[in-house]
């Protein structure tokens, strides 16, 4: 099942989570999370258009790596919808992994040109470099404005600030970009909304047109020079991967419950899709557990085209927040 934050295929049914088969492992790249934090494979790829790898890495408690947009060919992502390939920007394929290094040798493999995919600028991987923690400027969120996140996710942020404070050169909470969070949202579901329906027989009813689109670009690089304005000062932008844990499986769009309230399905992908409108690349890894032994893990985010450095930042993290744990049975 593509689209959603559960996975299930028709074949096999429903995937579990490992850390306990009750939850979901997340969507849509759930499979290779789930495979990864039970053993079954050594490195994974997903595909991240809404949070897609980064949903299921802090739901499994693995590490995942969306790019920079155009950064990894995607050549054969989403083959079979009808007319020319409508996906453009804002998706990824990236690596999942459960350390860091095999995390920086899979994205050295499939990053750059395959000599299909012509978006794809022909310059070279960078080498992750090696770095240490010391001259780090970090930013962090607990969560963003009018984006729920539960108590124990903020907290999580928060905790790693603190242990980070004294190692690093600077770690405030960040004084985020202008930007109104779910109109972001909003925009990139209205932008993935127009591409991958272009060519579908009931969106063409749909008052869209070519002026429509241009605007919802025109927003969008606005968005984007803001966050680069942000990365002048920070090295990287710590905050949560999503709004909750791994949740009980359910109905699609079913509201999910953030400390007792009821809160909007769509809103799980609300910390990572924002990035997925912008292009800026982001890493995953696992962090802690919460009360009921789920994974949480970390997001942490750079500049455009910075993937070395932040994987190299990832690693030097893994010094706090540690390795990859496996889950009870495995």
């Amino acid at each position: 099942m593509l689209a959603d934050y559960q996975s299930a295929n028709p074949i096999f049914g429903r995937t579990n989570n490992p850390w306990n088969v009750e939850r979901t492992p997340g969507g849509s790249s759930g499979g290779a999370a789930a495979a990864l934090a039970a053993g079954m494979t050594p490195f994974d790829i997903g595909t991240d258009l809404s949070a897609s790898i980064r949903i299921p890495a802090h739901f499994c408690g693995v590490f995942g790596l969306k790019p920079t947009e155009q950064r990894v060919p995607l050549t054969g992502l989403i083959p079979g919808l009808p007319g020319p390939r409508p996906i453009r920007i804002m998706s990824c394929i990236g690596p999942m992994a459960r350390t860091v290094e095999d995390l920086a040798q899979l994205y050295a493999i499939i990053a750059g040109p395959d000599g299909r995919d012509t978006e794809v600028a022909p310059v070279p991987v960078e080498e992750v470099p090696q770095l240490t923690l010391k001259n780090l400027r970090i930013a962090f969120a607990p969560t963003f404005p009018g984006i729920p996140a539960t108590a124990e996710i903020r907290t999580a942020v928060e905790e790693l600030a603190k242990q980070l404070a004294p190692l690093c050169a600077a770690v405030e909470e960040a004084t985020l970009p202008q930007v109104d969070f779910n109109q972001e949202g909003a925009r990139a579901g209205t932008l993935i909304g127009m591409m991958t329906g272009a060519f579908q027989p009931e969106e063409q009813e749909r008052p869209t047109t070519l002026a429509h689109y241009l605007e919802a670009l025109h927003f969008r690089d606005q968005s984007i020079l803001a966050w680069e304005r942000f990365f002048e000062t920070w090295d990287i932008l710590l905050c949560p991967p999503s709004m909750v844990t791994a949740f009980p499986h359910c109905e699609p769009a079913s509201p999910l419950h953030v400390d007792g309230q009821d809160v909007n399905y769509y809103l799980t992908a609300a910390h990572g899709t924002v990035f997925n409108y912008t292009g800026h690349p982001a890493v995953v890894l696992p962090y802690k557990q919460d009360r009921d032994g789920l994974p949480i893990g970390i997001q942490i985010v750079g500049k455009r085209w910075s993937e070395a450095s932040l994987l190299a930042i990832a690693k030097a993290l893994t010094e706090v927040t540690g390795a990859f744990q496996r889950p009870p049975g495995y």
